[in-house]
């Protein structure tokens, strides 16, 4: 299976942090949480490597074009290609 070379025992770590919670969605529940915010603490990480403020973490490609169409105040009507499988 393709990348499953790269899942150590670090990365399980990782997943079992969350999992453990109980606690899958993105947004509140941050009593139960327990002070696990992965995404939020990947997302604060991957904006400082790129030099920006912001970065957003989403579930899929197709989530990651909506999001940027929306930042680029794209709407009906504008001619925009995309990928057809994402």
């Amino acid at each position: 299976m393709a990348g499953a070379e790269l899942i150590g025992k670090e990365e399980i770590k990782e997943v079992m942090d969350v999992l453990e919670t109980g606690i899958l969605m993105r947004y509140n529940f941050d009593k139960e949480r327990k002070g696990v915010f992965k995404v939020r603490q990947f997302e604060e990480a991957f904006a400082k490597y790129c030099g920006v403020k912001f970065a957003l973490g989403v579930t899929s490609g197709s989530s990651a074009l909506k999001v940027a169409l929306e930042a680029m105040d794209v709407g009906p009507g504008d001619d925009v290609l995309v990928p057809a499988f994402t």
